[in-house]
This record gives C-alpha cells, structure tokens and sequence, in this order.
C-alpha cells in the first residue's frame, strides 16, 4: 500500500459528520479564545515594569477589563462549544441548526447540576467541561434528529417562526428531558452526574502522570496531541488533570531550591506542568516552532510560508491556533505522524537527559507566553542548559518534521498549480459561449430583420388587395345598374330594342373591363398568396433558431453547473485550509460570483427566448389563419371572374 493511497483513506475517515462538525465548532471560536488568552496573558505578564503599570489605577482598571473579558470567553468555553457544535452538527443532518444549538446548551445545563444544592457547577462552563460539552452536544442533536420527525403541523399561513416553534417543540423537549432524566438518574444512584463521571473517568485514564512519571507523562502528552488533532483544544481538556496529576511538583521544587540553590539535586522532580510549558510546548502543541522553521526552510508554497510568517509571531509567545488551523495541522492526515511523535520524542529526550544530570530541572514557575530559550534560561533557575536544551529539542522536531512538511508542500503547489489550471479552462469556456451566444444573436436578428421585411410587403399587398376588390364593387353595382335598365328596357316596346342593344354594348364593355380587372386582381391574390406561404416559412425559421438558442442555453445551464462544481471544490480546499487560507477563499468567492451572474444572464436571455417563442407560435397561428383566408379570396375571385365570362357570353348571344 502507498503514501498515497494511505492518505486517500484517511482523507475519506475524516469526512465524519462529527469530526468535520467539532473542527468547524472550535475554528469558528477561535476568535473568541485568543481574545481570551491575550487578556490572560496581559494580566499574567511575567514582567515586572508590566505587573508594577497593572498595580496603578489606571492599570487596575485594565485589569479588571481583561478579567471581564477573560470570564466572557475562556471561562465560558464549554458553553460556547455547546452551542457551536450543536449548530454545525444539526446542520449537518439538515435540521435548523440554531435550534440544534440552543437544545445542546440547554442539555449540557441539565449536567452541570451540582449534588450539594442543587446549582450550576461554574467550573463546568470552562476549559474543565469542554469534554462534556462536546459528548453532550452530539448525543443531544443525534436525539434531535432521531425525534424530529415528531411536529406539530399548522396552517401554512402562520408566519414562518412560528411553525418552526411548532415543528421543534417535541422533538426539542424530548431531547432535553432525556439527557436531563438520565443524568439525574446517574446522580441520584451514585452520587455523581454525567459531567463529573466524563472527569473521573479522564482524571483515572491518565492517573499514571501522578508523581511525575515517565510513562503517565507519555500518556498525558499524547492525550493533548490526539485532542488536538481532532480539533479539540487539549491543554484546557486536560488542564484540569495535569493540575491535580503533578500540581504539587513545582511547589516542592521551588521550595527546595530556594534551601540549596543547586538545580540539579535528585531530589527536584522532573515532571511538573513548567517542565511541559517550557521544554515540550515550545510555539503550542506539536511543538509548532518546529513547524513553522521547517516550513520558512523548505517549503515552495507562497501560501504555506504566508501561514508560516503570520503565525511565527503568535507562535514566539505559544499561541499556535493560526498554524494548527492555517495549514491546516488539525485533521490533516500528512501531519498525524509527526505531529504525535515530535512531542513524545522531545518529552523523552528532555527527561532523559535531566535523569542523567545534564540538565538543570525546573525549579521556577515561568508564565506558559514566555518565549523559547528565555523561558528555558529562567525555569532552570539561570542554568543556560536550560536554553541549550530547547534549541536541542527544536534541531530534533525538525528533523522529524521535514519529510512530511515536505511531502505537506509537493501536495499543496500542485493544487494551487490545478487551481490556476481551472481558472484558466473556466475563464475560456467562459468565453466561448459569450461568443456562441453573440453570434446566435445576430443571427436571430436578421431573421427578426427579414421577416420585418415580409410582413411590410405582405401589408402592402394586402392594400391594394383591397383597393382592387372595391373598385370590383363598384364595376358590380354598375353593370347590375345597367342589366335593370336593359330589362326595363326591353319590357317596354321594340322601339326600345335599339337602346337596348346601346346600353348591352356599354354592359359588355365594362363586362370585358371588369375581366380585366379581376385577372389583375387575381395575379394580385396569388403574389399575396406567394408572400404569405414565404413567411410562413420564415416563422418557421425563425421557431427553429429559437429552439438552437434554447439548446445553447442548456449548454451554459449545464456548464454553470460544472462552474458551481469547481467552486465547490475551491470551498472544500478554503474549507480543509482553513479561515486563513485567502487564496481558496478570494477564488471560490469570485467564482461563486461568476456563477451568480451567468446564471442571471442565463435567466434574463431565457426569459426573453420565451417571450420570442411564444410571439412566434403566436405568428404562426396568425399566418396560417391569413393563409386559409387568402386562399378563401383567391378562389372567390376565380369564381368570379368564370362569372363575368358567362356575362360577356350571354351578352355577345343577344346581340347575335
């Protein structure tokens, strides 16, 4: 089996709805948490000119903000993981995801009850509960999915929140009322809730670290590192273990150093939260400075060295969020490796070589923000072992780093490389079919032009059509006059025979006359006749351009659709690098607008190609109307012309 195929497969094991779902919770608050953690920082600054400004009352009032901040984010961690993971789990599932969110705060509420009187456990709500929050959240929104088919249904023309209120009622009440009906079972049985039961439980898993022990303290590294993978923040899951595990260590040190001074009595313990802060997490978890140097060494992608730069400055201070979810490292198959074995490694390395006496051990308390080789200098009490110890421990995490950053870099410009590729096609499909579409244009135009054109002279013709058929009334009334006076005439006496045969003379010629003029009428109906078949085929034509443009535009249908795909996948890379990633982002936003406006365009040139249609049929109708009629016409002045003939005949036998 190859890299590639191992990485495929892990690729598709975290598409998981709940590990996308808590990747997305935790980015989203991210914000929020470095708000929070700055405001500590500020507030636990090892400085001394800055802890003497925070004394003043100026700086008093700084610090009571940052504390108010402080409590307004870190401290209500679990809470905002509650309501975040809920959101995106229940969107996952298609269900309103604010309701999703609301119905998981409200259920991770029910196990924060305390067994004394009955109220919230405020130590719930931070770092110490994120655990909880997360199991709570997803057991509470799989219950929401499982019951939401259970709704009130009501008149469609209620407003719209309130048949959600309806639609959500059950299934929200069922899910709480179960989470809370199981945790007060728990509580009343063993005396412990559900939130207390997920601490002990976590507490007991890494009780080896008691003591400071090499093997719990592998333990307890890698526990961070495998929540943290998963998007998890680690060091607040497990705060609250590693302050109960070895909390008491550095006090013993500390006390002990201060009555002999010498940093490498056997008697220090060597495991103690400083030892993990200052040796282990140097730039935060994975020991991201090793990350972010390798990167700045190797790396070929402009995007990877942009998330490199940006984040070396938070990283100096051991604020790695910006690298963990830039690159991405949390869910990145490519990093799992080193992202685990790194700080296991150094861990080793670093208690080894403390056990052997060659290094000074922690016996002062440094603030976790306190940059690489300072921090080293002073938690050994002024020992440059220390320092010596961290650049040993950064050569080392590179070294385990390089080939997979490697590899991290190859994958990484070859999707920026395809990425431009796409552009490219897109931008010419683009193209072609505003071209196709011009052209398309100026066809239907000269059609609509040529058939302008008929229609006029059909107009035309039609006009003396009916200039011709009124002087034929008139000939009419004429010679109807005449053949009254003829048989008024010979109804009288012969005498009159004479006049008779004057006045048959005149009916005759205005017979021939009227002969001639409905031969000239006739040639008129069958150029009318001839003119009305023509545009009838020119409408139909002109249906059959229609239909073409119709078929172009399923043709850019179709190809807005393959656009909306490429903007997909754009947003997929945005999505897997992270919100730091601008370069999937400014490309899936400008794509999604193309999509946007092609799709309008395609809408407004559909709309328009209905209306054209629908004339047109309607011309068609018209035309074959006007055609039955003409032809009615044609064969009523065939009719009429045979009559006169038969008149002039009769006319020419009484004279004979």
């Amino acid at each position: 089996m190859t890299m590639e195929s191992i990485l495929q497969a892990a690729d598709r094991l975290f598409q998981n709805r709940y590990i996308i779902s808590i990747k997305k919770a935790f980015t989203i608050t991210l914000p929020v948490i470095i708000l929070g953690s700055i405001a500590s920082l500020i507030n636990n600054m090892p400085i001394d000119i800055v802890q003497a400004g925070l004394s003043t009352p100026v700086g008093q009032v700084i610090r009571a903000v940052n504390g108010a901040i402080w409590l307004g984010s870190t401290a209500i961690m679990a809470i905002l993981i509650a309501w975040t993971l809920g959101y995106y789990l229940g969107n996952a599932y298609k269900l309103n995801g604010t309701l999703s969110a609301l119905t998981s705060v409200s259920a991770y509420l029910t196990i924060c009850v305390t067994t004394s009187d009955g109220g919230i456990s405020l130590s719930r709500l931070g770092s110490s509960g994120l655990f909880g929050a997360i199991l709570i959240a997803i057991l509470v929104t799989e219950l929401y999915h499982v019951f939401s088919n259970l709704k009130i249904n009501i008149s469609e023309d209620t407003a719209e929140e309130v048949q959600q209120m309806f639609a959500a009622l059950f299934p929200v009440m069922l899910s709480v009322f179960c989470i809370a009906l199981t945790n007060g079972i728990i509580l009343m049985t063993s005396g412990k809730g559900i939130d207390e039961w997920i601490y002990t439980a976590l507490s007991f898993l890494f009780s080896m670290a008691n003591g400071g022990g090499l093997v719990g303290t592998l333990l307890l590294v890698f526990g961070i590192h495998i929540f943290w993978f998963f998007g998890i923040h680690g060091g607040n899951v497990i705060d609250s273990i590693m302050v109960s595990a070895f909390g008491e260590n550095l006090i013993h040190n500390a006390n002990l150093y201060a009555l002999n001074h010498d940093a490498f009595d056997k008697q220090l313990d060597i495991i103690s939260k400083g030892f993990l802060d200052t040796f282990i997490f140097m730039g935060g978890a994975g020991t991201s400075l090793c990350i972010i140097i390798t990167v700045l060494i190797i790396a070929r992608s402009q995007y990877m060295r942009s998330i490199a730069k940006m984040g070396g400055i938070f990283a100096l201070f051991n604020m790695n969020e910006i690298v963990l979810f830039g690159f991405p490292v949390i869910l990145n198959p490519i990093l799992l490796i080193p992202f685990l074995l790194t700080p296991l490694t150094i861990t080793f390395v670093s208690w080894s070589t403390m056990s052997f006496g060659l290094v000074a051990r922690v016996v002062t308390e440094v603030h976790w923000a306190m940059p690489p080789l300072i921090s080293g200098y002073l938690a050994t009490g002024g020992h440059l072992s220390g320092s010596i110890l961290q650049v040993i421990n950064i050569i080392a995490g590179i070294l385990i780093y390089l080939p997979f950053i490697r590899l991290m870099d190859r994958r990484v410009v070859q999707k920026e490389a395809l990425k431009d590729d796409n552009t490219a096609l897109l931008k010419n499909t683009l193209n072609t079919v505003i071209e196709k579409i011009h052209n398309s244009t100026g066809e239907v135009n000269e059609e609509i032009s040529n058939f302008s054109i008929v229609l006029e002279s059909i107009v035309g013709d039609l006009n003396d059509l009916s200039g011709q058929m009124q002087q034929q009334m008139q000939l009419m009334h004429t010679c109807d006059e005449y053949m009254r006076t003829i048989d008024t005439s010979v109804g009288n006496t012969d005498n009159s025979i004479k006049i008779v045969l004057q006045n048959m003379e005149k009916t005759s010629g205005l017979s021939m006359e009227g002969a001639q003029n409905m031969q000239q009428t006739m040639q008129k109906m069958e150029e009318t006749f001839s003119s009305t078949q023509r545009t009838n085929e020119l409408t139909s034509q002109l249906n059959l351009r229609c239909g073409q443009i119709e078929e172009i535009l399923k043709s850019i249908k179709n190809i807005s659709m393959q656009t909306t795909i490429l903007s997909l996948n754009a947003s997929v890379e945005a999505a897997r690098a992270g919100i730091h990633r601008k370069g999937f982002s400014v490309v899936a936003s400008s794509i999604k607008d193309l999509v946007a406006t092609t799709a309008k365009s395609v809408s407004d040139i559909e709309g328009l190609l209905q209306g054209m249609i629908a004339d047109t049929s309607d011309m068609i109708e018209r035309s074959e109307v006007s055609l039955r009629q003409v032809e009615t016409g044609r064969q009523q002045v065939i009719d009429t012309n045979r009559l006169f003939g038969e008149i002039v005949q009769n006319i020419h036998n009484i004279q004979a």
